[in-house]
């Protein structure tokens, strides 16, 4: 990451380190992949088809109990780790077994931010909760500030790092889990219903950080959103609707919303 001369820090591909180059085609690839939770007499997700490429930034919709909260628990290793059930087919993340990757390792390659940010808080300030990763890393303390300072940046939190989290607003909190993912420098960003708990200015707002966050880092980005009216126009590579926890529809947004799908 690097400052720009007004202030923004920016990260370009050239300035990844060599151990980030990828060696993989899709960031997310699911095959002829099933599950189904212990608790349930039949699966939640149905024969899932679904591949991300790196870099790209995809919004995965539909009404709630379609399948779509199962996918990101997959993709973020809660499903089958925390969430136990039976798994059928192939599933991958960075071009490995994401079924033999424990919870810990996942997060080190997806960021996950939740819909409720009170959720993800863990230090006594913004700052401190930013710096929780490195701290566990053990990176040096001059190192930590740096990377800390740097992404508190990137999301235009940098002047409120010295806050505790009930003293932040509801879009301010997001932006702290935002930074606090970041920070560890994940491949894949994933936004698990970013909107549900904000005002539609600060629903706004978020969807605008997300969109910066695209355009000027090279993470593959995956949203996973019920409140459809602050997403669908706005920039993505692709739209998949499920329901009834199969894959419905997957296309770019222009051809789906030219169609009576989303109507």
């Amino acid at each position: 990451m690097k400052h720009t001369a007004h202030g923004t820090v920016e990260l370009k591909a050239a300035d990844i380190p060599a151990d980030h180059e990828r060696d993989y085609e899709y960031s997310v690839l699911f095959e002829d992949f099933t599950f189904q939770y212990r608790s349930q007499a039949e699966p939640t997700l149905h024969n899932i088809d679904f591949r991300v490429k790196p870099g790209e930034k995809v919004l995965i919709v539909g009404p709630s109990g379609s399948g779509k909260s199962t996918l990101a628990h997959c993709i973020n290793g809660l499903v089958p780790h925390a969430f136990k059930g039976n798994c059928q087919g192939r599933f991958e993340i960075c071009g490995e077994d994401a079924l033999e990757k424990g919870i810990f390792d996942i997060s080190k390659v997806v960021g996950t931010v939740l819909q409720d940010p009170d959720g993800q808080f863990v230090g006594l300030s913004a700052g401190e909760d930013i710096a929780f990763a490195l701290e566990n890393d053990c990176i040096d303390q001059e190192q930590m500030k740096k990377r800390v300072l740097e992404v508190a940046d990137l999301v235009e939190i940098s002047n409120q790092l010295h806050k505790a989290p009930q003293d932040l607003s509801g879009g301010q909190k997001q932006r702290v889990s935002v930074a606090g993912v970041l920070v560890d420098d994940v491949d894949i960003l994933l936004f698990d219903e970013p909107l549900a708990n904000l005002d539609p200015q600060a629903g706004t707002h978020a969807i605008d950080l997300i969109d910066r966050l695209h355009k000027q880092t090279d993470k593959t980005i995956i949203i996973i959103e019920h409140r459809l009216e602050d997403v669908l126009f706005r920039s993505v590579d692709r739209i998949v609707v499920f329901n009834e926890g199969r894959i419905i529809a997957d296309a770019p947004p222009e051809q789906l919303l030219s169609g009576s799908l989303l109507r």
